[in-house]
């Protein structure tokens, strides 16, 4: 039993020394009534671990106040949220509306058996400023792909001008695109930019990514003397956006139900699934998506279960209407713009037939053309019952016509024969000489 604690070092990913397991910033500061974020790195083999934010001087009695669920889905508890991207092995913690009582000592964690990870993070909050704004510091986009960054800001700043511009300066930075001031979606040339006034967001979208895009970029508000700002450094990486492949088209009868399946590559086994609906996968509205496990997962009429060991996720609509038409998508979460696959669904009506169901026989027979005249072909192909009138008008034909006129000549032959027969008793005519 003395063995145990040693052979669990062995297997469990990382090693002895804790320290070297995660880092993070050591301090951060931030503006009273503001918000601040803090990014805690950790080594390769720990992105399914569960990572925590906790308070309190010793961290072996410190209070949890968020953590992920082993997967990449954003938790938000009370004014903290964490987010774990298990890609760059990054997890980010934001604190919002911050008070004095604030500041304290804080630990970035990550759960597991035996001692668990984790870096001390100090946290200041001092007197509150206007020049607050947040972004998540790094974001990577397919070539030929496209990338979406999320850039956060204090309450009070909704009707500021917000932008997205380039350069390492951000004194002299190139402002590449910039909102009205409204809700409304700005778009300059492959770049595009909406604000959330109630979430306290804005939103930006590069499009059609090139290996020179790759720099750094910065979120910024416009105000009278500087502009907060937060940077971004974008990177553009080989490949396309084609992580997660569908069946492209999926059809389903009204009344009825459909399957579609949507397949991914590897790596993506604990992401979460989803499936969307609306034109524009960026503002697709999800309807039901998975929890990171294999677990089935239903809402309203459907359902969703990832199977991670086939990379396979199944999306299952019942009770289809004809309103349920429009264009949905297979999506996994992710930091930055999420992978999507779009699959394009029509409905038809309750009767339509599935290709390997039997069809039920009418009472229309198909003529055959050796047994049937070109008349009665043409009449059956006209009506459906063309064959029994046709056998009608013939029955009719042989009783009042054909039947009477065949009887007039039998009795005409009967009665020559007789009269060259002679009288009753036949036999041929006696001769005089007898």
């Amino acid at each position: 039993m003395l063995l145990l604690p040693p052979l669990l070092l062995f297997i469990i990913p990382g090693s002895s020394d804790l320290s070297a397991v995660i880092t993070g910033p050591g301090e951060v500061s931030g503006p009273e009534r503001g918000s601040l974020t803090v990014q805690c790195r950790y080594d390769p083999g720990w992105e399914t671990y569960l990572k925590y934010w906790c308070r309190g001087a010793e961290f072996r009695i410190c209070r949890i106040l968020v953590g992920t669920t082993g997967s990449e889905l954003e938790v938000k508890e009370d004014r903290v949220s964490i987010r774990d991207n298990q890609t760059s092995r990054v997890f980010t913690v934001t604190m919002e509306n911050l008070t004095r009582e604030d500041a304290d000592t804080y630990w970035c964690g990550i759960e597991r058996i035996v001692a668990d990870p984790n870096v001390q993070v100090k946290v200041t909050v001092g007197p509150g400023s206007a020049a607050v704004i947040t972004g998540p510091r790094e974001a990577r986009g397919p070539e030929r792909g496209w990338l979406t960054v999320w850039c956060h800001y204090d309450p009070g700043r909704e009707p500021y001008v917000k932008y997205w511009c380039r350069g390492a300066d951000f004194r002299n930075c190139t402002v590449l695109v910039r909102t009205t001031g409204s809700e409304l979606e700005v778009k300059e040339d492959r770049v595009s930019i909406r604000d959330n006034q109630t979430t306290h967001t804005f939103t930006v979208t590069m499009e059609k990514l090139r290996r020179e895009d790759a720099d750094a970029y910065w979120c910024g508000i416009e105000r009278t003397g500087a502009d907060p700002g937060a940077p971004v450094k974008v990177t553009v990486g080989p490949g396309s956006p084609a992580v997660i492949t569908g069946p492209g088209e999926a059809r389903g009868p009204e009344q009825g139900s459909m399957t579609v399946q949507c397949r991914y590559d590897p790596g993506w086994e604990t992401h979460v699934k989803y499936w969307c609906r609306g034109a524009d996968f960026r503002i697709c509205r999800i309807l039901v998506r998975t929890t990171g496990s294999e677990q089935e997962v239903k809402k309203d009429h459907l359902s969703i279960r990832d199977n991670q060991t086939s990379r396979m996720f199944t999306v299952t609509m019942e009770k289809l209407r004809r309103e349920d038409a429009d264009t949905y998508w297979c999506g996994i979460e992710r930091t930055g713009a999420d992978p999507g696959a779009p699959v394009k669904v029509a409905v038809g009506p309750a009767t339509t037939t599935v290709s390997t169901t039997i069809p039920t026989p009418t009472t229309f027979t198909a003529p055959v053309a050796t047994e049937v005249p070109t008349s009665s072909r043409n009449m059956s192909s006209l009506h459906p019952e063309g064959r029994s009138l046709l056998s009608s008008v013939h029955f009719l034909l042989l009783v009042f016509l054909k039947l009477p006129v065949f009887l007039s000549m039998l009795g005409a032959v009967l009665w020559v024969n007789r009269s060259q027969r002679g009288p009753a008793g036949g036999g041929p005519p006696r001769s005089e000489n007898q």
